[in-house]
């Protein structure tokens, strides 16, 4: 037993020191500063830097990193906001569900009319926190360049393609 415990002991004593820093050790190793970089916002895609951002949720990363209290805080009402706005897509399917095994159902089939106000109350619901959750968004993307020392400025810009030729109204978030 006490050849298991010190055993024990031993490769926790070398799992924590695992965990140091190099510069633990060596403390003429200098760490190297990563800057942020500020967001665009490009024919509906955010770019962070060059690097295209999947979608809202990829902004999660540079907000947290800036560690704004304002950023922070629109950022996660857009997170509550398309929650909700997703939580209320299903009150069709609960009320489907619920009305399944009622005995007036079965006979007579689901009310139409309550079936289809329902169905547009829900969808109302959704795109409105979309929406809502999107407008906060932007909010935290503004107040994050803001923080970085990036100006908001629209400019007017002649853009080519491989087919195309036109102007662009950039406006730099």
């Amino acid at each position: 037993m006490k050849i298991n415990a010190t055993l024990l002991l031993i490769m926790l004593s070398f799992n924590i020191f695992a965990q140091k820093d190099s510069a633990h050790y060596h403390p003429n190793i200098t760490r190297k500063q990563f800057y942020l970089k500020p967001l665009q916002k490009v024919n509906g895609a955010y770019y962070y830097g060059v690097r295209r951002l999947s979608g809202y949720n990829s902004l999660e990363v540079p907000f947290f990193e800036l560690n704004n209290s304002e950023v922070n805080f629109h950022y996660r009402r857009y997170k509550t906001f398309t929650s909700i706005g997703q939580a209320i897509g299903f009150i069709p399917t609960i009320y489907v569900l619920a009305t399944l095994n009622k005995p007036r159902t079965r006979q007579s089939g689901f009310y139409t009319s309550t079936y289809l106000s329902i169905i547009g109350a829900t969808l109302a619901g959704s795109i409105t926190f979309s929406l809502l959750g999107k407008s906060h968004i932007k909010k935290a993307v503004i107040k994050y360049n803001q923080a970085l020392g990036q100006n908001n400025m629209s400019n007017l810009q002649l853009k080519t393609d491989e087919n195309s030729l036109g102007l662009t109204l950039r406006y730099n978030f």
